[in-house]
């Protein structure tokens, strides 16, 4: 949205929408979300969630809610967890408001299934509300599915019916049997959730007296809707979309005030929660890009898996015709089964001749290549791309509920799918998280605006980031922007373009409205070196940097699953597939009553859900358990395998025992196969000790460069600051963000108070080299500044940490490690000459409330204490 677009809307929003954007000062009106709503969710929710409900809630609690703010629109973006907001908003109202009744409405059979995933299915990766149940006031709440609302509805239930706006419209206007009608509607007050809601305002923005046929068919349902809000004064209309049109002038008259919260696709990819969007322009024929793709597919899997990261990368080949499509299929097909090392040493010479620049994605990819057994490149090429790892959603009932699942559940180890070609079907309702390449087929292709503006859709689904464990941590943000490494490939979306200059303009106009940030395949190098003369002073060239020591983990360390924080009461729910086949499918209030049932595993069961699993090789698995002696053991030991139990949920009409020996098998899979995911995220070689030794000085703090990737339309600046005339900094230049760069400034501010205390006073960039690890602990960080300061008595060395807000709630036990260095009785320093100290201290955030809480701990440690 632009600046302009943005300024106009702040204006003209109602008092409420005053505070759109800011989801730090809504927190003044309504401090806390109620504790209820992220209990009975399955994720934390992010800082900008939790704002976008704090303004809901506050219009909510409003006098005249019935009036004013019965009908809110959460603009968000693509990717950004609208649907988890959509969850808490039906808690929330069930709760406060004592809404039972909701209709979930969209305009496409695949968003309604995926809907179910989300709301219904407790057994679908996709589930978003408590594994373990809704409870609210120690009270059980169950959600059922129903085609109409019960005139006498059971206690702590909520009713959702789940349909398309089409049905939903047809149903009203052409009343049936057990159908809901709106003589139904009279009697209860409902609340609609309206997905992809831009849809349903085309008799607004057209403006027009003579529609289409299908214009005046999408103008009926917003009509229907209208009207199923006008039966009640407690009914509510909510929607959510990432797209609404507001520099249509009739549009924005009439979401003016209805739009509760904001937060656009730009801000959301500022903010580090989405993959980086490459650009790549390919001359190459659609059969060599082809080939590029799948090999920067396999170099992105290769990349992860040389950091223990399991990752299964996608690639979706995008046609203009169906056609076009299945004939580029056959051709992948062929081609993969052609490939030989004759043809592969050839690719890989011709593309380090032309792509040369080092920091360039392609020279990274073909170098690596080029030290490679190639043979067994080629192996696991024809290994991971076939027919039975491909997709075509092009073929005639494509949508069926395999291929639906199929497509929802991509990131899902035992998903054996990588590549999907694909028309339009997959540009709305698609969520996908390790979708990483998506190709342009050039065949055919048309150069419109309005094919460029679907694409950049598409774009915008598959910016989604992919969350992945790393050095025992989980991340929901990018971590190596500003820092060279080999895993910014699976922080990025490459989309390989063709290389004609108009479909390239349209492309950019169409990116740069959806505010999409795009990113060329190249980098600025901004470098920044230790200034001469600190390299040369005492206090450097002698000075050590103390860091914690690191001892080996053991086999006393992980002697059962519960060290790898696994519970051996494992709870699932029958798949939705396998209740159907024994007739327990429809969703009805009865089927909805349920039971659990433990599974009784057979020795022989057990050994064959292992050697369908890579992971649970001896040879690998021993890597992970160092305590087990043997494979046996693993299986029949009370601390791992031999002392588990799995919990079945299934319909009360239906017993585990008359489960199959192969459902019993995929239940069993699934338990084994969320163990071995826990087992390598929670396996760690080291762990902190309260020990802390110096290492040399010279040896952590070198010259270092940052290299950027040249950003087109982002305006979060990271930049180099000139230093050379601050002698207390000790790089003549400090790359910093604008936060970082808020921070040098406090410091700066109290450097004179400080040289009237200390002898020596430097502040380090720490540029990834200095690691501290918590203390009996194995999670590790790298605080962004070292602050060195000495007087008569002691050398000090003092962590300080900038911090967005964004990051404050995973961050929270970095900030408590830190402030522990001062308290804990058992911290040594070994130190051969000098008594040393060491400091840490609050971060410095973002907020004023947080500004000052870094003042006042940083003047109580390094200034008054003197």
């Amino acid at each position: 949205m632009s600046e302009l677009l943005h300024s106009r809307i702040q204006k003209k929003f109602s008092s409420f929408i005053d505070l759109k954007n800011d989801y730090a000062s809504v927190s003044d009106v309504v401090p806390d979300i109620p504790e209820y709503i992220q209990k009975n969710l399955r994720y934390n929710l992010r800082p900008y969630q939790a704002g976008a409900l704090r303004q809901f809630i506050y219009t909510q609690r409003s006098d005249v809610a019935d009036v004013s703010y019965n009908h809110l629109l959460f603009h968000m973006a693509t990717g950004s967890g609208k649907t988890l907001v959509l969850a808490a908003t039906i808690l929330y109202f069930f709760q406060e408001h004592g809404h039972r009744n909701f209709i979930f409405f969209a305009d496409s059979d695949a968003i309604v299934k995926k809907t179910k995933d989300n709301l219904i299915y407790e057994s679908s990766s996709k589930y978003l509300f408590a594994r373990n149940g809704i409870e609210i006031n120690g009270e059980s709440i169950q959600i059922q599915t129903v085609t109409n609302f019960p005139i006498s509805p059971v206690d702590n239930t909520i009713y959702i019916k789940i349909t398309t706006i089409q049905k939903l419209h047809e149903d009203l206007e052409r009343p049936k049997e057990n159908e809901l009608t709106y003589e139904d509607l009279k009697q209860y007050s409902v609340v609609m959730l309206a997905d992809e809601a831009h849809h349903y305002f085309s008799k607004t923005k057209s403006g027009k007296r003579n529609l289409s046929k299908s214009e005046i068919k999408v103008q009926s349902w917003e009509e229907t809707i209208n009207n199923i809000l006008k039966q009640s004064f407690a009914n509510r209309l909510i929607g959510f979309s990432a797209t609404f049109n507001l520099k249509n002038d009739l549009l924005f008259e009439k979401l003016k005030d209805k739009i509760v919260y904001q937060y656009d696709l730009k801000r959301f990819m500022q903010h580090g929660y989405s993959k980086n969007v490459v650009l790549l322009r390919a001359n190459e024929d659609d059969n060599q890009k082809m080939l590029y793709a799948m090999l920067l597919s396999q170099y992105r899997k290769y990349i992860a898996r040389s950091h223990d990261i399991e990752l299964k990368p996608i690639i979706l080949f995008k046609s203009n015709k169906i056609a076009t499509s299945k004939a580029a299929n056959t051709q992948f097909f062929n081609m993969v089964d052609q490939l030989d090392v004759i043809h592969l040493e050839r690719e890989i010479a011709h593309g380090l001749a032309v792509n040369q620049n080092s920091s360039s994605i392609w020279n990274k990819m073909f170098h690596y290549y080029r030290q490679q057994n190639l043979a067994d490149v080629i192996r696991d090429l024809q290994w991971d791309f076939t027919e039975e790892t491909t997709i075509n959603a092009n073929s005639q009932g494509f949508l069926e509920e395999q291929n639906a699942l199929r497509l929802n559940t991509l990131e899902e180890p035992n998903n054996p799918i990588r590549t999907i070609f694909a028309v339009a079907k997959l540009n709305e309702g698609w969520d996908v998280l390790n979708l990483f390449d998506i190709v342009r087929i050039s065949e055919g292709a048309s150069n419109t605006k309005a094919t460029t503006d679907s694409e950049a859709q598409l774009i915008g689904r598959g910016a989604r980031y992919y969350p992945y464990d790393y050095e025992g941590e989980s991340s929901f943000i990018r971590r190596f922007d500003e820092e060279p490494s080999d895993l910014k490939v699976i922080e990025a979306l490459h989309y390989h373009t063709i290389n004609e200059n108009n479909y390239i303009n349209n492309l950019e106009k169409s990116l740069e409205a959806a505010n999409i940030e795009v990113k060329k395949d190249e980098y600025n190098r901004l470098p920044a070196r230790v200034k001469p003369n600190i390299k040369r002073a005492d206090w450097f060239q002698n000075g050590k940097i103390y860091i914690n020591k690191v001892i080996p983990t053991t086999s006393e360390d992980y002697k059962g699953l519960a060290d790898y924080n696994i519970s051996q009461a494992f709870e699932t729910e029958l798949e939705r597939s396998v209740e159907q086949k024994f007739g327990s499918g429809e969703e009805t209030i009865s089927s909805r009553k349920r039971h659990e049932q433990q599974l009784n595993i057979d020795k022989r069961l057990l050994q064959k859900a292992i050697q369908c699993n890579k992971f649970y090789h001896f040879n690998n698995l021993k890597q992970y358990v160092p305590s087990i002696a043997s494979m046996k053991e693993f299986m029949e030991s009370e601390n791992f395998l031999g002392g588990i139990s799995i919990w079945v949920s299934l319909p009360s009409s239906l017993s585990v025992d008359e489960l199959s020996p192969v459902q019993k098998l995929k239940i069993v899979e699934k338990f084994l196969s969320y163990t071995a995911k826990n087992i390598r995220s929670n396996y760690m070689k080291m762990k902190g000790t309260p020990i802390f030794e110096g290492i040399s000085m010279p040896q952590l703090i070198d010259d270092y460069v940052v290299e950027l990737s040249k950003v087109t339309t982002s305006t979060e600046i990271v930049k180099n600051r000139n230093m050379r005339d601050h002698d207390w900094y000790v790089y003549d230049q400090a790359i910093v963000n604008n936060l970082e760069s808020d921070f040098i400034d406090f410091i700066n501010d109290y450097m004179d108070e400080l040289k009237e205390t200390y002898e020596d006073v430097y502040l380090i960039r720490n540029e990834r080299k200095v690691k501290i690890i918590e203390i009996d602990g194995t999670r590790g960080f790298m605080p962004d500044f070292l602050l060195y300061m000495k007087d008569a008595d002691y050398t000090y060395q003092v962590f300080l940490e900038p911090k967005g807000d964004h990051l404050l709630l995973q961050d929270q036990w970095k900030e408590e490690f830190l402030q522990s260095l001062s308290k804990r009785k058992d911290i040594e320093v070994l130190s051969e000459n000098e008594k040393v100290r060491l400091l840490g201290i609050k971060f410095f955030a973002e907020t004023p409330e947080r500004k000052a809480a870094f003042r006042e701990d940083f003047m109580d440690k390094v200034i008054k204490e003197h």
